[in-house]
């Protein structure tokens, strides 16, 4: 393989898509279908293909399958630097952190027994060793919250070609695999953050304690300076990831929980025809809720009139005014509904729990306040089978009741 980086840096800038194109979808390619890519994306290259496979291999662009000397693949590193440029990082494996912050763990120990020897060359070896371990923690956070953003903003414009199940089993993968071991990490309180602790704390003591050698003060600062960098940054890449993936996992989970139901209705629908659908309208939940449905047509007709015949006489006072008592209606908030639902915890059954909960308020705000609840994307609302009964002042409810919970 040639050692020429100038050179090897022009065949990539010159052939970048076709690399591009191979290092993303990750296959070997034979002669044949070289050449369609060829043609695709450098159509009017002189070169021939085969001249073309040989010299990129042999400037380590490409090399040889390991099935076929007639086919070639991407080597990972160079798919990696190719990712890198176009900002299309793959994730990394779970549990690529957690051994360098153990290497860390170690170096520093290494630190702390050459800082008691005051053995200098030691210190600048081990230091030197340090940074080369944050730096990489660094950029295997970066890069993982850039490969996240990537795989999300292609479910978000449906260019993933994936399935719902297939996206439904990435995001699960995607949340529960990487981010829920790595916020363990990073977190406040995690083994990142006292790793770190630990080797600002050694820092800070050769500096204290060798403050006749030149030298130690920049190793030094230079440590502290790396370790809040590393520790600031794979914070700030975990939350944000966790912003961009959480609401994602959550509507993906709700779509993938309807399509389950709608498929297991399909099902029955083929094997018992028509007769399955006898139970389903008496357990569909409220779709949607509008306000105009709480008023009759006599009492819009009413309105209506009163309208008509109204007279404009302005007058001087105000039209409406309150007294000290406090004659205005009662008026349900969803978001002290949402928090006290939150408080009381897990309930069998919402509307019950409404009901009991607002026995003050009118069964227009309870209903609005059940369908927001049902809706809102931080619970869980999962129907029931036995059918139930409740009566209220204005009307008794027959419906299925629906089991509801938090979603954090």
């Amino acid at each position: 393989m040639s050692t020429n980086p100038i050179r090897t840096l022009q065949l990539a800038a010159e052939y970048f898509p076709l690399l591009s194109y191979m290092a993303e979808h990750g296959e070997s390619v034979g002669l044949s279908d070289m050449r369609s890519l060829h043609q695709k994306h450098k159509p009017d290259d002189l070169r021939p293909t085969d001249r073309l496979a040989e010299l990129l291999e042999e400037f380590g662009l490409f090399e040889k399958s390991a099935d076929s000397d007639l086919a070639w693949e991407v080597p990972h590193i160079v798919g990696e630097f190719l990712r890198h440029l176009s900002m299309r990082q793959r994730l990394a494996a779970p549990g690529l952190l957690a051994p360098i912050i153990e290497e860390v763990a170690l170096l520093t120990e290494e630190l702390r027994q050459a800082v008691v020897a005051t053995d200098l060359d030691r210190i600048r070896n081990t230091s030197a060793n340090i940074k080369q371990a944050l730096d990489a923690a660094r950029s295997l956070s970066r890069e993982n919250y850039r490969a996240i953003l990537h795989e999300v903003m292609r479910i978000k414009s449906r260019q993933d070609n994936r399935t719902l199940r297939e996206r439904f089993l990435f995001i699960s993968q995607l949340h529960e695999r990487h981010l829920a071991p790595l916020g363990g990490l990073v977190d406040v309180g995690g083994e990142m953050e006292r790793r770190a602790a630990e080797l600002i704390a050694v820092a800070r003591a050769a500096r204290d304690s060798m403050v006749n050698d030149p030298f130690i003060p920049a190793i030094a600062a230079k440590i502290v300076s790396s370790v809040r960098r590393m520790k600031d940054e794979a914070w700030e890449d975990f939350h944000s990831a966790l912003r961009e993936v959480t609401p994602l996992f959550r509507q993906i989970r709700r779509d993938h929980a309807l399509a389950t139901s709608i498929s297991i209705l399909l099902e029955s629908l083929r094997r018992q025809g028509v007769k399955a659908l006898d139970g389903i309208i008496d357990r569909l939940q409220i779709a949607r809720w509008r306000a105009d449905n709480v008023f009759s047509r006599f009492a819009i007709e009413d309105y209506l009139a009163g309208v008509e015949q109204h007279a404009h006489r302005p007058e001087q006072d105000p039209i409406l005014t309150t007294d000290d008592q406090g004659s205005a209606p009662f008026v349900l908030d969803a978001i002290e509904v949402a928090a006290q639902l939150e408080a009381d915890g897990e309930q069998p059954d919402l509307l019950r729990w409404l009901i009991e909960r607002y026995a003050d308020f009118p069964d227009q705000q309870i209903l609005q306040a059940f369908h927001g609840v049902a809706e809102n994307p931080v619970f869980a609302a999962a129907p029931g089978e036995v059918r139930e009964f409740i009566d209220t002042v204005d009307a008794r409810y027959t419906y299925h009741p629906i089991r509801i919970s938090s979603n954090a």
